[in-house]
């Protein structure tokens, strides 16, 4: 007889389920919590002894935020550093350097490919900030300026990023 009981308690089903509702809760609190907390942006700037600017004017745009700005990172040793990949400008071969700055330049034409970011002329409407240290040498800002000024590229507006000299009046403080 004890033995048909606990075979109608099974049959029946058991009145004891487990409530999932606080655990699904739990979840999509964990999933919005590392949403909100994880970084998922790249970070494009290397530090670099930055060179002073004394005369010049700060560019501030409006839409910074709608049209993308391409950073161009330019060590003390000839190294650039483009999305994440780095090109040799310090070889003593020309042909090395000629192939780095090919890569950069391909690199660049496909970023720029984008009708929406560019002008009727067809000028691309993508900002290009140099970030360069102040040790490097003027020829390769110069190499970088010919590869955005190719054809296929056409980058209209050159950026370089500075700092501004400490007054005398800011060291006293």
């Amino acid at each position: 007889m004890a033995k048909k009981r606990l075979n109608k308690a099974v049959v029946e089903g058991d009145e004891s389920k487990l409530n999932m509702t606080p655990m699904i809760d739990m979840t999509f609190l964990l999933v919005v919590f590392f949403m909100l907390s994880i970084d998922l942006t790249t970070k494009e700037f290397i530090p670099v002894d930055l060179p002073f600017a004394y005369k010049g004017i700060e560019d501030i745009e409006e839409n910074q935020d709608e049209t993308p700005r391409f950073v161009i990172n330019l060590l003390s040793s000839g190294e650039v550093v483009f999305k994440g990949q780095t090109y040799s400008l310090s070889s003593d071969d020309p042909t090395a350097q000629e192939t780095a700055l090919r890569r950069m330049r391909e690199e660049l034409v496909a970023l720029t490919r984008d009708p929406k970011f560019r002008e009727d002329d067809g000028a691309s409407m993508i900002p290009v900030m140099i970030h360069g240290d102040r040790a490097a040498k003027w020829q390769y800002v110069q190499w970088i300026m010919q590869v955005c000024a190719h054809p296929s590229i056409k980058i209209y507006k050159m950026q370089f990023a500075v700092k501004k000299p400490v007054s005398e009046e800011e060291k006293g403080n």
